[in-house]
């Protein structure tokens, strides 16, 4: 299948978690704890996990009601992957509406459930363990269509190396999505955290930062934002950008990717339109303290993330040709956020294709050949 004539790699695509998942997929030790479904005190399904709704915010009825507008726009083209409760075949037939070779899927809720602080690292391993297995077989529905990446537990790094080794090898997941946020106290600077990157880089799979709407963890930026008169829409615009601008900044000034020249790094879901200028500040400040800083590095941030990192367009962001005209096209890739209801579904593709300040060769560059070197995939044959 092809676009117009382009080949599409959506570079994150999202399950929307059934949720019985864990009544199946889930060490019986973990069960009863495990994440199900609930209702809030006003009868609203959500998501409960040991008597908290998840994310918190499910629980206000005043961010529900914001969510609602959104909503009801939406329902007429994501109705039937939500009457389908989110199976392949809806994904499938989304896929060809819009106009999608090959998804590279990525959680909705799963990180969620172990963004906590003070969740039990054992408990944290127990749930993406679940997820991983669940996703792999969801794949297997489609193995050329549909692409996995895998969760692991940032509470522990060991135990997050050794499950992205089995997601890998034994599941056949192509990529690690990672939280940029601290969870419990652990940045992903730390030096403990260099058993994974080792891993992900002999793995030859990418680390991929993204976001959430629902982190758990103290240090999410959206948790200042509480009580806000729009936290919906502030915390909803910070979080997802700001996040991966500062987890950007510690896999760079952190030395991680110095430590780790052959490992990749995708920043999705937050824009791209923010790493010109962050990569200026970045550069600017490293040439004026870097020299008195402890850790030496041997290029500058804008280089190590020219030479390892991705950054992920949204199909409506126009200011892509400012961030080709600062700094090229070789790192950036596409997604539609489907079936998310703040997504472009199902003009995504030709949103992006109708923009008329970046050439036909970069539009191939970002829906297909970025997302290849990223994901190390072989050119496969468009399905269709």
């Amino acid at each position: 299948m092809a676009k117009n004539g382009y080949r599409v790699i959506d570079s994150d695509l999202h399950w929307i978690e059934p949720g019985d998942l864990y009544d199946t997929y889930i060490d019986p030790r973990f069960k009863e704890r495990a994440p199900r479904m609930g209702r809030t005190a006003d009868g609203r399904p959500v998501r409960m996990m040991e008597g908290q709704a998840i994310p918190p915010w499910t629980a206000d009825p005043g961010v529900n009601k914001v969510n609602q507008p959104l909503n009801e726009k939406t329902e007429p083209y994501l109705a039937r992957a939500r009457r389908s409760k989110y199976d392949p075949p809806s994904y499938l037939e989304a896929m060809e509406i819009e106009g999608i070779d090959i998804a590279i899927m990525f959680r909705t809720l799963a990180s969620m459930f172990i963004s906590g602080d003070d969740t039990e690292p054992d408990f944290a391993a127990a749930l993406a363990r679940g997820f991983n297995d669940w996703a792999a077989d969801f794949c297997k529905t489609d193995p050329a269509r549909f692409k996995g990446t895998a969760i692991v537990s940032q509470h522990d790094p060991e135990e997050a190396a050794r499950e992205a080794r089995r997601a890998v090898e034994e599941l056949g997941m192509i990529g690690v999505a990672l939280l940029p946020m601290p969870i419990a106290g652990k940045h992903v600077h730390d030096p403990e955290f260099d058993v994974l990157w080792a891993e992900l880089e002999r793995l030859n799979v990418p680390a991929c930062f993204h976001g959430t709407s629902g982190a758990m963890s103290h240090d999410y930026i959206q948790a200042r934002m509480v009580g806000h008169p729009a936290y919906r829409t502030l915390s909803h615009a910070a979080s997802f950008t700001l996040e991966l601008m500062l987890a950007a900044g510690s896999m760079i000034l952190g030395g991680v990717l110095q430590r780790f020249p052959n490992l990749r790094v995708a920043f999705l879901e937050g824009n791209c339109s923010w790493a010109p200028w962050w990569l200026y500040r970045l550069d600017d400040q490293w040439e004026k303290f870097g020299p008195g800083e402890p850790i030496k590095l041997d290029a500058t941030p804008s280089e190590f993330f020219a030479r390892q990192c991705y950054v992920s367009v949204d199909p409506d962001e126009t200011l892509i040709y400012h961030v080709v005209e600062e700094m090229g096209d070789d790192n950036i890739v596409f997604s539609t956020d489907f079936p998310h209801p703040d997504g472009a579904y199902p003009h995504a593709v030709d949103n992006f294709l109708a923009m008329e300040r970046i050439t036909s060769q970069t539009k191939r560059k970002v829906l297909w050949d970025n997302c290849l070197r990223l994901y190390a995939l072989e050119a496969p044959v468009p399905a269709g």
